[in-house]
């Protein structure tokens, strides 16, 4: 009786690229990232089969297993910001080693990376598998690089955002990049899971959804209240404009966006942020008044200047023609202060209420701005 192969398992370092950037300095890595290292792995089987079949111009398909012993396991994250440690992880027999057009793939995308804008790339590297760098490195932010020699002073291949974007477009009119944007949805195709909306630019961009994003984006189809905030992945031109989404990760509707981001930007001041003067509004009064609007801001008025006090606290400010109003937010006192001035009437308007009494407050608003 024939005896059956040995199935062995193997494990060697394949390659220890370094993520550099304030985000790695505590030697960890986000997951975000992890996706630029699956596509990595991808891009290395179809290089790998591309440089057998280049070759073996005799044969049409590449041997029939050819890639099966290829893996690669995150094995560790070492200091040094984040490197992580790719093994090559090979299940097979003895007789089957990996072939040396892996290794081979592995140099090439190396050469590639470290090619000089202007340049000319390495001809042995496929047009079609440009496309590649549209996901590999695509959660590097401003300032970072992914470096896939770090030990190679001379050639260390660093992958930058600018540099992706090169590469993406050897072949291209667009480049993918993660995006994160805010704006109205005037279009939904419930059929296609297609829909557009209108940025803050009033630039129109289309975007492609899945099943579980369909009820939120319902909600703000055509609502001027409702803003959608989309994080996902979009797809650039050559002068940086986003054209379109392609896939949606992360999905909020937003009411009241336009008042609601302006508060946020005072958490942005520091103390002394009037000419060495001035305290800068705490973080949780500013997250209540957020809440609190949304909550209560009236249909029919339009939205006011956010405007910071010296004292901490949040003015609302309606400037007309013939009136100015104010709503001052008094946190510590919990108490709503308003002053309106009609220029023609010559009249002026003091009144208080409590913070509780948002209702209030914002009919009497909506009368004086008539």
């Amino acid at each position: 009786m024939a005896s059956l192969p040995l199935l062995l398992m193997a494990k060697e370092p394949f390659i220890q690229p370094k993520f550099v950037g304030p985000r790695f300095d505590e030697n960890t890595l986000p997951l975000s990232a992890a996706k630029d290292l699956v596509a990595y792995e991808e891009l290395v089987v179809e290089l790998a089969k591309h440089l057998y079949l280049t070759k073996n111009r005799d044969r049409q398909r590449v041997p029939k297993g050819f890639a099966d012993g290829f893996h690669l396991h995150l094995e560790k994250v070492d200091p040094g910001s984040a490197k992580p440690l790719l093994a090559l992880v090979m299940a097979g027999v003895l007789v089957n080693p990996l072939p040396d057009e892996f290794a081979e793939a592995k140099t090439l995308i190396n050469e590639v990376i470290a090619t000089a804008e202007g340049d000319k790339l390495p001809a042995a590297f496929p047009k079609d598998l440009y496309s590649y760098f549209n996901r590999i490195g695509r959660s590097l932010e401003a300032g970072e690089r992914l470096e896939w020699t770090p030990d190679n002073a001379d050639n260390p291949s660093a992958l930058t955002p600018a540099k992706r974007k090169h590469l993406a477009l050897a072949i291209g009119t667009t480049y993918e990049v993660e995006v994160d944007v805010v704006g109205r949805i005037f279009s939904l195709d419930t059929e296609k899971f297609e829909g557009q909306l209108r940025t803050g630019e009033d630039e129109k961009v289309s975007f492609e959804y899945d099943q579980p994003f369909l009820a939120e984006l319902k909600k703000a189809l055509g609502n001027n209240i409702l803003y959608a905030h989309i994080q996902g992945v979009g797809v650039y031109d050559v002068n940086d404009r986003l054209k379109s989404i392609k896939e949606i990760e992360y999905l909020d509707i937003v009411p009241h966006y336009a008042l609601v981001s302006a508060i946020d930007d005072l958490s942005k001041l520091k103390n002394g942020w009037l000419e060495g003067h001035g305290t800068a509004p705490r973080r949780l009064n500013l997250e209540r008044l957020s809440e609190d609007l949304i909550e209560a801001f009236p249909l029919g008025i339009d939205y006011p200047a956010v405007v910071p006090t010296e004292e901490g606290n949040v003015s609302l400010e309606w400037i007309k023609p013939t009136a100015r109003v104010e709503l001052e937010v008094i946190f510590a006192a919990n108490r709503l202060e308003l002053y309106a001035t009609d220029i023609v009437a010559d009249t002026f308007v003091e009144e208080s209420f409590d913070m509780a009494d948002w209702e209030g407050a914002f009919g009497r608003i909506t009368s004086l701005l008539g």
